[in-house]
């Protein structure tokens, strides 16, 4: 008989072999203080599954700030969920996704929202979650040799469109230090034209991507004649041909601006081809004006409590970047 209950402190052990063998080679100690204990939003809320006395698998919801329509409310992501291959094809994924849903109206998580992988969209609309929009993948050309161009006029037509493509801006990147008070400003400029969105301040910030174990995304604030207008998150995938905008956080009025200078900061500083962010296709940044392409879509879910607030399903309400993830490496 399976059963399913909510860990406890003592469970730890339990936990953290899980994690083990969910994430081959990951440091267990160093993802449960970050993503587990650490988090402004509070700490994780994780469910195992038991078939007897022999522990079956687990899954947790991650709490997260969100803004909505200027209220803060507490939102989740759901991750780390695992079930042992020799307790799997007995519904047992589902019993923990049910359990953790029936349970988030205890712990007020208004709700649980994402991007997951291919294989688990299925079972997470089987459970309750609602595909409410598409996150899109858009690409920027850097140089000319992202485009592939075939001799025998390569060279020369390469450094034409290299040419077309810089990005032009005179704002720069600096980076930013723990619990930026300038990142705290900009957020306070931007959150009143956001509808929902995750808190992104400070403390956000530092916690996020400044404190998260594998160290690959650097966050930088944007300088536009002295003055901070925004503040981007810069990660560089496995091959170095992709720099990823992991977030961009700027008032309506500097977004391109912000996009330009990371643009530029990445030209001038890697060997990249190409930079990437991936953005709600609801969004109404003008993405298509700063030179940025669509190339690829995955769903987006949201799933509420039965009753729950349904603005938050809504997908013109929302504004979600790779931020609003736990993975602190996407270079796999």
């Amino acid at each position: 008989m399976v059963t399913i209950r909510e860990a406890a402190v003592a469970d730890r052990p339990e936990v953290e072999a899980l994690i083990a063998e969910m994430i081959p080679g990951v440091d267990v100690a160093s993802r449960l203080r970050w993503l587990y204990d650490t988090n402004p939003g509070g700490p994780a809320i994780t469910w195992l599954a038991f078939e007897g006395d022999a522990v079956a698998g687990c899954t947790s919801l991650f709490p997260w700030r969100l803004w909505l329509d200027g209220q803060e409310v507490r939102g989740a992501l759901g991750g780390d969920g695992y079930v042992r291959p020799a307790f799997r094809r007995r519904g047992i994924g589902a019993m923990l996704h049910d359990a953790s849903r029936a349970a988030m109206p205890e712990h007020r998580i208004a709700c649980m929202y994402g991007a997951p992988g291919a294989m688990n969209v299925t079972p997470l609309k089987n459970g309750g979650s609602i595909e409410v929009g598409q996150v899109v993948r858009w690409v920027r050309p850097l140089r000319g040799e992202a485009f592939k161009l075939p001799s025998p006029l390569a060279k020369v037509a390469t450094k034409i469109v290299s040419e077309l493509v810089r990005p032009r801006t005179s704002a720069r990147l600096i980076p930013a230090i723990a619990n930026d008070v300038r990142i705290d400003r900009v957020w306070q400029q931007t959150r009143s034209s956001l509808r929902l969105a995750a808190i992104r301040d400070g403390a956000f910030y530092t916690w996020r991507f400044q404190q998260a174990p594998a160290a690959k995304q650097t966050v930088y604030i944007v300088i536009d004649d002295d003055v901070a207008i925004g503040a981007c998150v810069i990660e560089p995938l496995e091959d170095g041909r992709v720099q990823r905008l992991v977030d961009v956080l700027a008032p309506p009025q500097h977004w391109r601006t912000c996009l330009a200078a990371a643009a530029k900061f990445c030209l001038k500083n890697t060997a990249a081809e190409l930079v990437e962010i991936k953005l709600l296709q609801s969004d109404p940044r003008p993405m298509h004006r700063s030179l940025f392409l669509d190339r690829g879509r995955k769903p987006f879910l949201v799933v509420i409590p039965e009753g729950g607030d349904e603005r938050l399903l809504d997908p013109h309400r929302w504004f979600y970047s790779s931020a609003d993830s736990d993975l602190d490496d996407h270079s796999h």
